[in-house]
């Protein structure tokens, strides 16, 4: 019984740390492009397979004889223009929202709600960290580094 009730207790406690998502306006032409987006392969190093040593990110193919590089149709694509994701989208987080860095609480002036989420940058102390996350729950902003 002691068990259950701490773990009752726990469960209590995530909740009512958790935090609603808050969701972006974003209409369906810009949907559509965002899982378009993610239609794009994953570009893998040439022969990352076949030795341990290799790791998967994309290195150029530049040798001579390199089927890769040559494009021949058994062999992973290659990174090319046409690959590049449609430029409404460009730089969206995954969420729909736009991107904007804050490293104060001044930042969050300027900030459209229903458009754009924060990033707090790596430099913000813990202190004024909490202060700007207490603003930005205040004000209806969606904080995508959060920290718990």
């Amino acid at each position: 019984m002691d068990a259950e009730e701490i773990r009752e207790e726990e469960i209590q406690e995530k909740e009512e740390k958790a935090i609603i998502k808050i969701k972006p306006e974003i209409d369906e032409k810009i949907k559509k492009l965002m899982q378009e987006r993610k239609k794009k392969p994953e570009f893998l190093r040439q022969q990352w397979w076949a030795y341990k040593r290799i790791d998967k990110n994309w290195r150029r193919p530049r040798g001579r004889h390199s089927k890769l590089r040559r494009h021949y149709g058994y062999r992973p694509p290659l990174p090319r223009i046409g690959y590049s994701s449609p430029k409404k989208v460009r730089g969206l987080h995954p969420s729909g929202f736009r991107e904007v860095m804050v490293y104060n609480v001044d930042g969050l002036e300027n900030i459209d709600v229903k458009k754009e989420a924060i990033r707090i940058a790596h430099g913000v102390g813990k202190k004024k960290r909490h202060e700007i996350i207490a603003k930005a729950d205040e004000m209806g902003i969606r904080v995508l580094n959060r920290v718990l």
